[in-house]
């Protein structure tokens, strides 16, 4: 039975209220999970390693569209299109099936390769005029209009022309695969008053003006998911241009435009987006995009940013800096690295969340930064609806966008997740591993990224088994719940020992693994940080000192953000040193010189602790003496030994157990 002693008592507690507040609708993440929650529900050139395949694989939608009459009263919903859709053949087939929306499109003809089409339950089914084999490249074109209808992907209102698509809107202003995998280009050309600014993606190729009409030409040299594809134009806007010195392409710098309302000043935000531009690119590849760029819209787009690529979409005077950084960064997590699935959806949402938090730092140091993560975490804690980050489920059937785009989980939770990796690979691995991620063209840069591309790019680059942790903190829903205890007992010749049990009491998850650091206090006013990895529950720790520790701290600079946590004085006494034999993982894991290693014997005993080459040989000795029963946590140097793969094993009397390490120089 657990005795806490007559001087038990709490001396440590992590609640949510203990962060710090701050107002949300100041927050870019929160103003743009606001948005797309709220918004009507839209139910290997470009590929990732694991990104989902289908039959075929859009390359490129060329799109030519007739909106003139859209800018004048009544201002009607309709407009007529023509589409050449350019794919490969993955498996042989002489159908394909696009989405497109019956209530917002009306299919007039298909030609080219396509001989005759169905249009009926949102899909429409070509039957080419041939089958098809692999690695064959098609050409389908379509004519269409679009039906004079709100559906919530057009919108057409007072000399305002805008698209906004995610998550599976597209299908309502064009025939499309419309899921976040299939990448393609883009070639669009609109006609439009000649008082009408209009942009998209990509360059502007041409604008030709003939008399009151002028035709625009936007081509994206990148593939676009089809939900960040976009089309904006109002007549009268306001656009300036600023430029930024892209470092690959001295004296070609990227432009930067600004479409903005009457009455409203982006000025503020025109000088900080190339200083993002320079922060973001330094840490994470440079900006992936041959121009970039922001439009204010009308109330129909009422709250919040939408990252489509190249060309954010704001709403009215929203031009607040969190919610500018928090959408430009998605230009590199989202856009240029676009979600395999929607499962996959916690990657963007968390870069651009946990980018705002890195911005900060940029000025205000790590103080700023760890101030804006407490703030998400404490959000996550206070609203946490109760399932994981990630939800294999979501890459099939795509949820309602109240759950899709949940604000504690898919930007909060999810934002805490990149704090957690920074804090448990360490600094110099971590953004090492990031910048690695980001510049990764082979596999990831204008492709798509599911959560185990994720992973395995983040092990690929630091070394690292990161299994524990996205098994665990990614897949498995809700936080550790802590309830600690520690006791220091005087051990009458100079030393003191301090046991410390971790102890995790959650019953709606299983366990989190993690790297925990214990402050310890002394008597002569000094203290001592402890890193230790918590890689089983209920794990006790044995620590020996030569001066008198005074009380000990749990997590002191709460950088395990995701948790709540009591720390009590006092153990049970029969817990003490009471372990079973077990031999804990070396870290880090790989090292370069120094590594901790912990282990517990269940009896006093003669301990050897050593190190083996590949082929079995000794190539070092760790400890050889005899050792009391209980965990032991030792720190080691191996600056001797090189680059490779070794083994270190630990023998206690009849027991012995053998471990793997990688040194790294």
């Amino acid at each position: 039975m657990k005795n806490l002693f007559t001087l038990s008592f709490l001396i440590f507690f992590v609640v949510s209220s203990a962060f710090c507040q701050v107002d949300l609708k100041d927050k870019g993440s929160f103003i743009c999970s606001e948005r797309k929650s709220n918004s009507p529900d839209r139910s290997n050139m470009f590929r990732s390693p694991n990104t989902p395949k289908h039959k075929f694989d859009v390359l490129n939608y060329t799109l030519n569209l007739d909106l003139y009459n859209n800018f004048s009263a009544p201002y009607p919903q309709t407009f007529t299109a023509t589409e050449i859709i350019t794919l490969r053949v993955d498996t042989a087939l002489n159908v394909i099936k696009l989405n497109a929306r019956n209530n917002s499109l009306l299919i007039n003809s298909v030609s080219l390769s396509g001989l005759s089409f169905t249009h009926a339950q949102d899909t429409l089914t070509i039957t080419l005029d041939r089958i098809y084999n692999q690695d064959e490249v098609v050409e389908v074109k379509i004519a269409y209009n679009h039906k004079n209808v709100e559906d919530g992907g057009v919108y057409v209102n007072g000399g305002f022309f805008f698209t906004d698509f995610e998550p599976e809107g597209a299908r309502k202003c064009f025939p499309c695969y419309d899921r976040p995998y299939d990448k393609a280009t883009l070639n669009l050309t609109a006609k439009v008053p000649s008082n009408v600014l209009l942009g998209s993606n990509g360059r502007l190729a041409d604008s030709t003006k003939v008399a009151d009409t002028i035709w625009y030409n936007w081509i994206s040299r990148d593939p676009i998911a089809t939900y960040l594809m976009v089309i904006s134009a109002k007549k009268n806007w306001n656009l300036d241009i600023v430029y930024w010195d892209r470092p690959s392409t001295p004296g070609e710098p990227m432009p930067i435009r600004f479409y903005y309302n009457n009455g409203e000043n982006p000025t503020q935000m025109e000088a900080k987006v190339p200083l993002m531009a320079t922060w973001f690119s330094d840490h994470y590849g440079e900006h992936p995009f041959e121009k970039d760029g922001f439009v204010s819209l009308n109330n129909e787009f009422s709250w919040g940013g939408m990252e489509n690529q190249s060309l954010t979409s704001i709403c009215p005077g929203c031009w607040s800096e969190s919610l500018i950084c928090h959408e430009f960064a998605h230009q590199w997590f989202g856009d240029a690295i676009s979600p395999g699935t929607w499962a996959d959806l916690w990657l963007n949402e968390g870069f651009a969340t946990w980018s705002e938090s890195l911005w900060w730092e940029r000025d205000g140091g790590y103080a700023a930064y760890k101030n804006d993560v407490n703030s998400n975490a404490s959000y996550y804690l206070s609203a946490n609806p109760g399932w994981a980050v990630y939800m294999p489920e979501w890459a099939e059937n795509t949820p309602d966008n109240n759950t899709l785009f949940n604000y504690a989980l898919t930007y909060c939770k999810s934002a805490c997740m990149l704090h957690l990796l920074r804090y448990s690979m360490g600094e110099d691995a971590f953004f090492t591993a990031i910048h690695d991620y980001g510049t990764d063209t082979l596999n990831f840069r204008y492709k798509n990224a599911v959560t185990e591309d994720f992973q395995a790019k983040l092990e690929a680059s630091s070394g690292q088994d990161l299994e524990w942790f996205f098994e665990s903190w990614v897949k498995m829903p809700n936080h550790p719940e802590y309830q600690n205890e520690y006791s220091i007992t005087d051990m009458g010749n100079g030393t003191w020992n301090l046991n410390f049990l971790v102890n995790q009491t959650q019953t709606n998850a299983g366990f989190f693994p993690i790297p925990i650091e214990l402050t310890v206090n002394f008597i002569d006013g000094t203290d001592s940080t402890i890193r230790v990895m918590n890689n089983e529950n209920q794990q006790f720790f044995w620590f020996n000192f030569e001066k008198k520790p005074t009380n000990m701290l749990f997590d002191k600079n709460n950088e395990i953000v995701l948790k709540e946590a009591s720390l009590f004085v006092g153990i049970d006494e029969n817990n003490i040193g009471n372990s079973s034999f077990n031999l804990g993982q070396n870290y880090p894991n790989p090292l370069n010189s120094s590594t901790t290693i912990s282990f517990s014997i269940p009896e006093s005993a003669n301990v050897l602790l050593a190190v083996y080459d590949l082929a079995g040989k000794k190539v070092m000795d760790l400890l050889n003496g005899k050792q009391e029963k209980g965990t032991h946590v030792m720190s080691f140097n191996l600056g001797q030994l090189q680059t490779g793969v070794y083994s270190y094993r630990l023998d206690a009397g009849k027991l012995s157990e053998t471990k793997k390490m990688i040194i790294i120089k």
